[in-house]
């Protein structure tokens, strides 16, 4: 335009939604509602509900009020409040559906503020003491009515987002037991039975009913799990799952693709610098180890919260857990089981990373250490007609072998422990991720040992997984029992795993495939015997223990057994064995083996059955002992809730 012309043009920096503007003036401090013939307008609130809403710039605009603030302006929130509730439950669109996104934004940057006194304060802004009960009733009906009772779906999705916002925003306040003291298992099953779209914060919802205060009473969500019969709707629920757990794995390996990669001119070119001049090349390049790091560290997203669900489920309900092993996937080209493994593997694989990472890996852990604690599931778990492929994360070295054919289920149980167990060594050492990979490997092997099931499996490298611990608990003693008592070392590190390998070399014949794997367990702890044992005793103090404790005994069979090998080694001529003249040694040395076996095992208190031995698992799982853990997952749960809400 001519700079000389009389014709001017107004410059705008940005174009602002009318509804920011009506969202600025209803919470600015230069508009004081005070009194009631001050409040907004018919005509405000109209126009606020009409227009669509703007989610995060109305978290903008509450983002920098205090709590303080908040309970300034307690008129306008109040009145907002109300106003919202009787919208979303007009039945008028779209001005429901706007009320009640404007309450999900609104609830999940109110309750985030730090209350002096948390529970008093929040219903201050919310409705005041004297109409809290009205205002919270009215909403939780409303919310209620809409989940279970609406046409529309994603109406019906919205409320529930709504709901988990407030639920996981006030979980430490009495405004949580609102939504215990109604019911709203029925229409969130209902919901599940009826939508096409994600359950990822339905299922999120759930998991924090059902988990609140648990370890101080009973509530109804955990009533209705246990006596919850309709198997469509369990079916439905597991696939939602399952497409849960694929997008957690894929998350991981989007990052790096951990798939062995076939030779080719290309791979060729891309090892030695020349990527440029590969089909590849168009592609974005891998991220650098840093990158790759901080991508890691972000994961797993939010809606990795539906595995608290699951695992409430698979503990209440038996039907459940059958479904969760037996059913076939509707949504995805994998079974449910193959899809939780897998995830489970990933988040394993990564729970050294950050305190979210490792408690979405507990939550996996838990709910496969009850699945191996049924009789009935696990004889189904290790049987040849159940054989799946299952992708496990390699993308840390030390790498398990990449097998692509189907396996039995327990083989692949088995390489997610071996696997956490490698990937996880840290001198503050993750104490909950290795205690319930031991105990669930421990019984996995009792198990197999007390039916007589004999897996072909790489056996080896657990017997390595296991050295390596008890040789990293050796070597990093000191740092370790200066970040953790002693006394918990003890009992969940060391005890379980000293276990684990007598029990192993007492009664492997009875569950190993082959005499070769059975002589390679005894190869592995005569070298540990001679060099990792004497160090490891006196680094734990074991020999101060009681004569009848449990870590003292195993250490002692395996000190007896190691002892016994290295006479018959010692006896031979030749100074320097190769590694086929140690394990004819081996072979020849389980003839004089008895004598010793049946002395171990009558200390013990064992009767010479095969699992009657101390060194055997048979502990039930008591929830109650994880309590503390449990609490923390569902701290991090109601976090990463208030983010799913939110999406």
């Amino acid at each position: 335009m001519d700079p000389t012309s009389p014709l001017t043009r107004e410059t705008h920096d940005f174009f602002q939604p009318k509804i920011v503007q009506l969202y600025s003036e209803l919470f600015h401090f230069n508009v004081q509602y005070d009194e009631v013939d001050q409040l907004p307008s018919e005509g405000f609130w109209r126009e606020f509900f009409l227009h669509r809403p703007e989610k995060q710039k109305f978290n903008n605009i509450l983002e920098p009020l205090t709590a303080e603030d908040l309970l300034h302006l307690q008129h306008q929130t109040q009145n907002f409040v109300r106003r919202a509730i009787s919208e979303f439950g007009s039945g008028i669109s779209p001005r429901n559906e706007n009320a009640l996104e404007n309450l999900t934004a609104f609830f999940a940057a109110v309750l985030s503020k730090r209350y002096t006194n948390p529970s008093t304060d929040i219903i201050e802004v919310l409705a005041g003491l004297d109409k809290v009960d009205r205002t919270m009733a009215d909403l939780v009906n409303g919310l209620d009515i809409v989940i279970g009772k609406s046409k529309s779906s994603d109406f019906r999705r919205k409320a529930i987002d709504t709901a988990l916002a407030i639920v996981s925003g006030s979980y430490q306040t009495s405004l949580a037991t609102y939504f215990l003291h109604k019911d709203f298992f029925h229409s969130l099953m209902k919901y599940v039975q009826e939508t096409t779209e994600s359950i990822s914060s339905a299922l999120s919802l759930l998991g924090l009913l059902v988990n609140h205060n648990k370890f101080e009473s009973q509530n109804v969500y955990q009533n209705r799990m246990e006596d919850f019969l309709n198997e469509e709707i369990m079916i439905k629920l597991i696939n939602g799952f399952a497409a849960t757990c694929v997008t957690v794995r894929d998350a991981y390996v989007a990052i790096q693709d951990d798939i062995p990669i076939q030779w080719s001119i290309g791979s060729t070119l891309s090892y030695v610098g020349l990527r440029s001049l590969t089909p590849e090349a168009k592609k974005h390049p891998p991220p650098t180890e840093d990158e790759a790091k901080a991508l890691f560290n972000a994961l797993p997203s939010a809606d990795t919260t539906t595995f608290l669900a699951i695992y409430s489920f698979v503990q209440a309900n038996n039907i459940f857990t059958s479904h969760l092993l037996t059913t076939s996937s509707e949504t995805v080209s994998e079974p449910p089981l193959v899809s939780f493994l897998s995830a489970t593997s990933y988040l394993c694989h990564h729970a050294h990373r950050t305190d979210r990472s490792l408690h979405y890996a507990l939550l996996g852990l838990f709910t496969i250490r009850l699945l191996v604690s049924d009789s009935v599931l696990f004889k189904r778990l290790s049987s040849a007609d159940a054989k799946i492929f299952v992708r496990l994360a390699r993308q840390r070295a030390p790498h398990l072998p990449h097998i692509t054919t189907p396996r039995v289920p327990t083989t692949i149980i088995l390489d997610v422990l071996t696997d956490t167990l490698s990937h996880n060594l840290r001198k503050r050492l993750p104490l909950p991720i290795y205690s319930i990979a031991l105990t669930i490997l421990h019984q996995t092997l009792t198990l197999l040992e007390s039916t007589r099931t004999r897996l072909e499996h790489q056996w080896s490298y657990i017997w390595l997984s296991l050295i390596s611990l008890l040789r990293f608990l050796t070597t990093y003693s000191t740092d370790l029992t200066q970040t953790t008592r002693l006394s918990e070392l003890q009992l969940q590190i060391a005890q379980p795993l000293t276990c684990i390998l007598a029990f192993s070399l007492l009664r492997g014949d009875n569950f190993l495939p082959d005499p070769s794997s059975y002589d390679d367990l005894f190869y592995k702890i005569i070298e540990a015997g001679d060099t990792i044992l004497p160090k490891f005793i006196t680094a734990y103090s074991i020999k101060s223990l009681p004569p009848t404790d449990k870590l003292r005994r195993a250490t002692e069979a395996l000190t007896t057994i190691s002892s016994h090998y290295q006479n018959l080694l010692n006896s031979s001529k030749k100074k320097h064995q190769s590694p086929k003249e140690v394990q004819k040694v081996i072979g020849e040395g389980h003839e004089t083996l008895g004598d010793v076996m049946d002395n171990i095992s009558t200390k013990s208190g064992g009767t010479g059955g095969a699992t009657d031995g101390e060194f055997a698992c048979h502990e039930k799982w008591k929830e109650s002992v994880w309590k503390v853990e449990i609490k923390r997952i569902v701290r991090t749960v109601v976090e990463d809730g208030k983010i799913l809400a939110l999406q």
